[in-house]
C-alpha cells in the first residue's frame, strides 16, 4: 500500500493541473480554467489592471509533477527499462508543455522561432520549462544514483514547490481577481483540489519510504 502512495500522488498532481481549477456559481463551462489556461487568461487581468497575479505560478505544479515523474521511474528500484524510458519520456513531454508557441497557430513544441524568452510575459514560462527538460534529463542521467533518502528529500522539495506557491497565489490574488471579472464570486474546482491532494500525497509518500 506504502509504495503505490507516490505515484498516486504523482498522477492526481498531473491530472488535477489538467482539470479545472476555478468555476463560479453561476457553473457555465466557458468560464471554467484549468491551471494552464489560467496562466493565460492571468495575462489579460494584468493588462486590465485588475490583479497584480504571478501567472508562472499556475505552470509550477505541472512542472514539479513533471520531475517528481522522472524522479520515480529512475528510481533504484528495478523498474523495466521499457517502462522507466517511457516514463520519462512522458515526464520530458509534460516539462515542455508551459513552453509557449512561438509562433501564432504553432505547437508549444516547435523550435522554429526560439524568441519567447524576450516577451515580459512569456519569459517566466520558457525558462521554466528550459529548467524543467533540463531536470529530467538530468534525473534521467543520474537518478538511479541518488541514495533513497536523497530520493525522498527531492520528493518532498517537489511537492511543496508544486503545491504552495501555486495555492498562494490562487487563493490571495487569482481567486479575487476572477471574481471581479466574472461578476460573482469564483471557487475552487475539482482540478485544484485533485493537485493539491496529489502534491500531498507525494510527501506522505516520500516520507514513509525515508521512515522504512
Amino acid at each position: 500500500m506504502k509504495r503505490i502512495i507516490l505515484p498516486v500522488g504523482v498522477a492526481l498532481a498531473i491530472c488535477g493541473s489538467y482539470g479545472p481549477w476555478v468555476t463560479t456559481s453561476r457553473n457555465v463551462a466557458a468560464l471554467t480554467y484549468n491551471a494552464l489556461d489560467l496562466a493565460e487568461f492571468s495575462k489579460f487581468i494584468v493588462r486590465a489592471r485588475l490583479g497584480a497575479i504571478t501567472r508562472e505560478m499556475f505552470l509550477f505544479p505541472l512542472a514539479a509533477a513533471a520531475l517528481a515523474l522522472a524522479l520515480w521511474a529512475n528510481r533504484p528500484d528495478r523498474l523495466s527499462r521499457a517502462l522507466r524510458y517511457a516514463l520519462t519520456l512522458a515526464a520530458a513531454i509534460l516539462a515542455l508543455v508551459p513552453l509557449p508557441a512561438y509562433l501564432s497557430g504553432m505547437s508549444p513544441f516547435s523550435f522554429l522561432s526560439l524568441v519567447a524568452y524576450r516577451s515580459a510575459e512569456d519569459r517566466g514560462a520558457f525558462w521554466l520549462s528550459i529548467a524543467g527538460l533540463l531536470g529530467v534529463t538530468l534525473i534521467a542521467v543520474c537518478g538511479r544514483r541518488i541514495a533513497g533518502r536523497w530520493h525522498s528529500i527531492a520528493f518532498v522539495a517537489l511537492a511543496l514547490i508544486g503545491a504552495v506557491p501555486a495555492a498562494w497565489e490562487f487563493s490571495t490574488r487569482a481567486l479575487p481577481a476572477i471574481s471581479t471579472v466574472y461578476g460573482s464570486p469564483a471557487f475552487p474546482a475539482w482540478g485544484f483540489l485533485a493537485a493539491m491532494i496529489g502534491f500531498a500525497l507525494v510527501m506522505a509518500g516520500a516520507l514513509m519510504r525515508d521512515a522504512q
